[in-house]
This record gives structure tokens, C-alpha cells and sequence, in this order.
């Protein structure tokens, strides 16, 4: 592994444990979830009706509804942000980080924004370019003394960088031992669903996938994964049956 990328992984597992205990723009469960405290800028009725339907899990029509109120106000203070959370929300994370860019440019001491542009590059594939961002995230915490082996969290993001070091193995263990810290992680049993079905393990990753849609029903990639791993199967009734609500 490049050294750029075990320094994004060790900042990763020390800011993400200090994220979950005393914030300063709360992303619960890391996944970007919107902050509670809602700024006046973000008190315009588009942004509302959009991060209503980013709770529903209805992220398409968020983003259309950001995108139409960016043809109307082009320049309303907050928008790009809105976009950039919408985006990272429903896993584009090269467009979230097009649209987070834009709202440092506005604010650069968006402290949400900046944690989200950190882990759009890294889960974007781009360990190196998330230093810059975790690093003003990891200064925020200059006395944190934080075991990053208690956070769940930390386990799933190790995992991920172990599959794309093709340490299966380890990266299947790791996840497990997320699921086991906090078996509610969103987006877990979706990684360890991947993994399966990388791996041809199908009824497994059926299992992980069903697992995590019963946690994360709004995920519209976990039913595109688990409908092809219906399909590898040959089980199309089943496959016919998945819809997005």
C-alpha cells in the first residue's frame, strides 16, 4: 500500500470515532446524514421539501428538486452544498465532490462540508486527495485519545481499503467485526453483500443484501446488487419482485 493511502486510512480511523462523540456538524453514522441544526441559509422551502426527501431515502428527486432550484436562484447562498450532501448521500461521490468544492469556495469554514469532501474522495478511490480535508477535521480534535479498534465504523472503512488491496479475507473479518460492534451500520452488510458476490458466495451475499435493506430500505444500489445476484441464480420471480420504494 502507498504511503498516501495508509495516511489517509490512519486519519480516517482516528477523525471518525471523534466524529460520533462530540461533532461540530453532527453526520451521524458517518453517511451524511443531514445536520440537525439547520442554518437560516438553508431555511429556503426547495432545500426543506429536498432534505425531506433525502430522509425518505429519495434521492433522485432531491437532486431534481435541487437542480430545478438552481435554475431558478443559481446563485442562492447554500446550494451547492445541498447538491454536494444529496450526491454523497446516494453513493455519486465524484459528482459530491464537484458540488462540495463549489460550497468551500462560498464557505470555506463549512466544517460539514469539509468532512464530507474528505470521505468522497476516499471512498471515491482517491486516498490521497481526502489528506488535505481530514487533516483540518483531524485538528479539530487536537486532544482526542480515541481507541479507533472500538469504532465500527473505523472496521468498515480498514475493510474497504483491504478489498482494494485484495486482502479478502482480512477485509471480510473486519467487516464482520463492524457488524458486530454496531450491527445497524448502514452500509455494512451492503459491503460484505459485495464482497460475497465477488467472491460467487451468492446465497450469502443474497442474505447480506436483504439484511441490509431491512436497515437501509432507501438504498437504491442494494436492490440493484441483490437483483443480480437473484439473476446469477436464475431466480428472475424473485428478481421481478424488487422494487425501489
Amino acid at each position: 500500500m502507498r504511503l498516501l493511502e495508509w495516511m489517509a486510512v490512519a486519519l480516517f480511523t482516528i477523525c471518525i470515532p471523534a466524529w460520533s462523540q462530540s461533532p461540530p456538524a453532527p453526520l451521524p453514522q458517518t453517511i451524511g446524514e443531514p445536520s440537525q441544526s439547520v442554518p437560516a441559509d438553508r431555511a429556503d422551502p426547495d432545500f426543506a421539501e429536498a432534505q425531506r426527501l433525502l430522509k425518505q431515502g429519495k434521492y433522485d428527486e432531491a437532486i431534481s428538486q435541487l437542480q430545478a432550484t438552481t435554475a431558478k436562484s443559481p446563485g442562492l447562498k447554500g446550494l451547492s452544498f445541498e447538491l454536494g450532501t444529496a450526491y454523497y448521500q446516494k453513493g455519486d461521490y465524484i459528482k459530491a465532490i464537484d458540488s462540495l468544492k463549489k460550497a468551500l469556495a462560498e464557505d470555506p469554514e463549512n466544517k460539514e462540508a469539509i468532512q464530507l469532501l474528505g470521505l468522497s474522495y476516499y471512498l471515491s478511490g482517491r486516498p490521497g486527495e481526502a489528506i488535505a480535508p481530514l487533516e483540518r477535521v483531524q485538528a479539530w480534535y487536537p486532544r482526542a485519545n480515541v481507541d479507533a479498534s472500538d469504532s465500527a465504523a473505523s472496521y468498515l472503512f480498514t475493510a474497504r481499503m483491504l478489498l482494494r488491496q485484495e486482502f479478502d479475507p482480512i477485509a471480510e473479518e473486519y467487516t464482520r467485526k463492524a457488524i458486530t460492534l454496531d450491527p445497524k451500520l448502514p452500509l455494512a452488510h451492503f459491503f460484505l453483500g459485495e464482497l460475497h458476490l465477488y467472491k460467487s458466495r451468492i446465497p450469502e451475499a443474497i442474505s447480506d443484501f436483504q439484511q441490509e435493506l431491512a436497515l437501509n430500505p432507501g438504498h437504491a444500489p442494494t436492490y440493484y446488487k441483490l437483483a443480480d445476484a437473484y439473476s446469477r441464480i436464475q431466480k428472475f420471480d424473485e428478481d421481478s419482485s424488487i422494487v425501489k420504494p
